[in-house]
Order: structure tokens, then sequence, then C-alpha cells
């Protein structure tokens, strides 16, 4: 007898990768996808054994597979991820984490919810989970599994931020800059502001600063175009902008208090050597540097620069956790709309895998009718009594249907499976067990 394939109903869902909370800056520089490659990154994941839908997520502070796959065998995926970004394979294994279905799902809503975030309750990361949804679209890696979860995970973003205080004044990374640069000049308003880029990033900084007295600030931006767009915007705020090449920035980094770099370079924009010469010109004046890149674009040993106040993202993590104190209320009222849109999405996913074996489950019975009724047909059509072809196409069609499931409950009885033969009792006989 021709069997028909047995198509997967249930998929798995996956969530693997890093962020700030197993991993430092350094290693999550190297596994960072470029926004440049991503497309080709997903098609890649996507080709992998396994693999139905796949989403990427990449920020300065994660970088984080998404994944729908017909088996959770994770190993060729984390080799995958070392040999994209050229590294030893296994080399960064023990940052990386590794969520299974309801686990992956929380994640992803406390991710995009900003319960996950260094700075608890950024608005920044729901658009950076939205850029990498469209992403997956664009590049058909998104099914109807990832797709629904991602809308799920939107949907509870917006449930938290309404009906929580988890969003109210939040610690944001442009506050925690703030709060550093006043501590080492204490008065803003005599400083001059050089900002590394033109994205949204740098654009919250640059507002943010303008609105306590830094008005006085340069853009420089690969892109002439998005750096004096940015320019425009901030001087309807009065302050006092300008843009630059990157290029300059060697030549007139002395005249600056503050460098603030958010770019996606993956090399170094500022060197050691480019912050030595600019102190001996500005005669030892101390100078407050900024790096929230990944990959970094502020070369890490000018920290070692007596009279450079180099940051890196990472350095916002103690303001970071005097917000999380500050608003322990609104984030266990978080946790628990998490966990309840969690369950209820594992629910859909119960329901679509049932709702896809009944349809199978049909199909296939629709296919042995249609093949047997043609052949009875063919038997009437030749002289044969009819009755007597009626009675063997009832008797064969009773055969091939409960074939398969015949086949099951023996070996099920041989193992001594008996929650397979409930379950059999209950599903076919209507019998509880």
């Amino acid at each position: 007898m021709e069997c028909l394939p047995t198509p997967e109903f249930r998929m798995s869902l996956v969530a693997l990768g890093l962020s700030h909370q197993t991993a430092p800056v350094a290693i999550r520089e190297r596994l960072a996808f470029a926004p440049e490659s991503l497309s080709e990154a997903l098609v890649s994941a996507h080709s992998l054994q396994g693999v139905q839908e796949v989403a990427i997520i990449s920020t300065c502070n994660r970088t984080e597979l998404y994944l729908a796959a017909s088996e959770t065998t994770t190993a060729p995926w984390i080799d995958w991820l070392h040999q994209w970004h050229r590294e030893p394979a296994g080399q960064y294994r023990e940052y990386l984490y590794q969520l299974h279905d309801q686990a992956a799902v929380v994640h992803l809503l406390k991710v995009t919810a900003g319960v996950d975030s260094m700075i608890l309750g950024e608005p920044q990361i729901a658009g950076q989970v939205k850029t990498a949804w469209s992403s997956a679209q664009e590049a058909n890696t998104m099914g109807t599994v990832l797709d629904r979860l991602f809308q799920h995970a939107f949907q509870t973003s917006k449930q938290v931020r309404s009906q929580t205080g988890i969003g109210h004044n939040p610690v944001t990374l442009p506050f925690a800059a703030l709060k550093l640069v006043h501590q080492i000049f204490g008065d803003l308003a005599p400083l001059n502001g050089l900002m590394i880029g033109a994205g949204e990033m740098i654009e919250e900084v640059s507002q943010h600063f303008v609105s306590h007295q830094l008005t006085r600030l340069t853009i420089a931006n690969r892109s002439a175009n998005r750096a004096d767009r940015l320019v425009s915007r901030l001087k309807t705020t009065n302050a006092d902008a300008r843009s630059m090449p990157l290029e300059r920035i060697e030549q007139d980094l002395a005249d600056f208090d503050v460098v603030v770099a958010s770019t996606g370079s993956t090399d170094p924009i500022v060197t050691t050597d480019m912050l030595q010469r600019a102190l001996r010109q500005r005669r030892y004046k101390p100078m407050f540097v900024l790096d929230l890149s990944v990959p970094r674009n502020i070369d890490p040993e000018a920290g070692s620069l007596e009279d450079v106040y180099l940051y890196s993202i990472d350095d916002l993590r103690d303001i970071a956790r005097r917000g999380y104190e500050q608003r322990s209320e609104a984030l266990a009222e978080a946790n628990q709309i998490i966990d309840q849109q969690a369950a209820q999405f594992i629910r859909w996913m119960n329901l679509n895998a049932s709702s896809q074996t009944l349809k199978a489950l049909r199909q296939r019975a629709f296919v042995e009718r249609d093949r047997l009724l043609e052949q009875a047909l063919r038997e009437i059509r030749a002289g044969r009594d009819p009755e007597d072809v009626l009675r063997r196409l009832g008797h064969r069609l009773t055969n091939r249907l409960l074939h398969a499931p015949s086949i099951q409950l023996r070996q099920a009885a041989e193992a001594m499976d008996e929650d397979l033969l409930k379950a059999a009792r209950l599903l076919l006989l209507d019998e509880l067990p």
C-alpha cells in the first residue's frame, strides 16, 4: 500500500544567543551581525538542517536567533554562529543561552517589553525587535509561527507599558550618560560635544544633552545627508549644531570635551593615538568618551589614558540597576502579564498543531476514499454486482483507515505504553481512561 508523507505538525521554538546578562561587550561585539549582512545571514541560517523559520535580533546589548524548527538539537546552530563570524568552533559557547518553547516565548516577550534590557523599561528595544521582524520578512525566513510570535510580543509590550509603570521616567542610556558627564564636569553649558554617527541612539543622546544645556554639538557621520538632517532637527531645539565628515575627527578631536560614538562600523573610528594627540593639544584637559557601539568604535586601550574618561555601554550597568530597584513593583506586574501572554501563545501553538494534524488526517481519509471509490466504479462499469462492490468498498476503506492506528496500538501494547493506549481509547472510542 502506498503511504502518504507524514508532515511535521508541532514545531519547536528555540531562542539561542547571548546578551549583556551573559557576556561582556568584548564578547558581544564578536558575535554581532552587521546590518548590511543580516539578510545574507538569515538566508544562511534558514538553510540549516531542521530550521523552518528564523529571525535574528542584533543590538549593542544582545545577539539572538529565534528559530522554529523540526528538531531541537542546537549544536549545528551554535557551530553556524561561530562559523559565520569566523570564530573558532565553540569559542563562546559558555556565554550562550538556549531557551526552548515556553521559555523562548517568555524571553522574547521580556526583551520586547524592555524587561530584559540593561536599562529597565527602555523603549528603543521594541523598535529594534520590529526591525528584526521586518528583516526576516524581507528575507523570506519568517513563517506563520514566528510571525505570530513577534506580533504577540509587540502586543504584549504595549500592554506592559500601558498597564504598569515600567516605562515611566525610564533610566535611559542618554540619562545615564548625562549623569556621568555631570559627575566629571559639573556644568554642561560650556562643553563642546562630538556625536559620531547619526542614528536613533545618537539623536536621542543629542536631544537629551541639548535639553540639559549641552547645546554645542557636532555630528560626524559617513553619510553627510543624514548628518545634515540630524543637525536640522537639533537646531529646532535651539542647539548650536553643525556637521562634519568622519575624516576630520582626527584633526578636530581636541576641540571636544564630550565624545559619544554609536555607528555600525566594524573598525575603531577613534584610536588611542588620536586621543593622546588630542590631550596634548588640550593641555590635558579631561575628555569624556562614551562608546555605545557594538563592535566598539573607540579603541578600548584609550581607557588607560589618565585624562580620558572612557565608558562602554556595559559601564552604565550600575545606574540601570538602581532603575531596577525603583521599579520592582512594576517589574513584578510586567512579569505577570508576560507569563500570562506566553501561556496564551503556547496554547495557540498547540491548537495550531492539532488543527494541522486534523487537517492532514482528513486529507488522508479523503485520498483513501477517492482512491477506493474510483476502483469500485471501475468494477461496476466492468459488470460486477454493485451490491458486492459496495460491500467490498466499505471493507477495504475500513481496513485502510484502521491500518496505521492498528499497528501503533499493537506496538504500544507490546511496549506496555499505557499512556498511548489510554489516549487511543479516548480519541478513537470516546472512552475515558
